[in-house]
């Protein structure tokens, strides 16, 4: 059981002190023997946990991206109504986003990745943000009376995450434009997105069953003809 911990240890500081070393260095630069040494462990224990150094990156953009935040938003769908479930999945989101025990190179790491996409994301897509996405989508397409994987239910989609990435990577503009912002509460702000999708939501739902009713009535029409 020592030894498990041990082991577990090592393996957590190495991945912290490698969220350093990718953030500062990014993917290409970032050496093992950085990564280790500010670990304080033996240059072999990078390949003895993780395989390799892709294999270390590629374990922490699935922490960057938050894999193990992947249940609580798919609890959201468990929600009564599908406007209930939106509300708790941007509120989650948000939360998880300004989680104060979050380290500063999350997003640095994410940023680098964004930028120049290495053979990990993939990986992370698929076993992170896929299922979120999914979530969504499941949420979204019910709200507009479409199938989750229906084009305009993954563009409403993107555009539901897209707010809610404004928030989080133009914190430094949004702080020059608006100053009194950061002391704005993260709900406040999970509140006004979850509204603004909501009414943007029903009115192309709203829109959808006015086109479908006048195909109705011009089919009618030249029935009756």
């Amino acid at each position: 059981m020592e030894n498990a911990n041990l082991q577990d240890e090592t393996r957590h500081k190495l991945i912290e002190a490698a969220g350093e070393v990718f953030a500062e260095a990014g993917y290409q630069n970032a050496t093992v023997r950085e990564i280790c040494a500010r670990a304080g462990a033996n240059v072999a224990a990078v390949n003895y946990h993780f395989g390799d150094k892709l294999g270390l990156y590629t374990e922490l953009l699935k922490t960057a991206a938050g894999a193990g935040e992947v249940p609580a938003i798919e609890h959201t769908l468990r929600a009564p109504t599908p406007e209930e479930a939106l509300r708790r999945f941007l509120h989650a989101m948000f939360q998880q986003m300004t989680r104060a025990d979050r380290p500063s190179w999350y997003m640095k790491v994410m940023a680098h990745e964004i930028a120049q996409p290495t053979e990990a994301l993939p990986a992370v897509v698929k076993h992170v943000i896929k299922p979120k996405a999914q979530v969504l989508c499941s949420i979204v397409g019910r709200l507009i009376g479409r199938p989750a994987m229906d084009p305009k239910t993954r563009r409403c989609a993107h555009s539901i995450i897209g707010q809610v990435m404004h928030y989080k990577h133009a914190r430094p503009v949004i702080a020059l434009l608006w100053p009194d912002f950061k002391s704005t509460p993260i709900e406040e702000v999970a509140d006004h997105v979850t509204e603004f999708s909501l009414e943007a939501l029903k009115g192309i739902r709203l829109k959808a069953r006015q086109a479908v009713a006048r195909k109705t009535a011009a089919a009618r029409k030249r029935r009756s003809k």
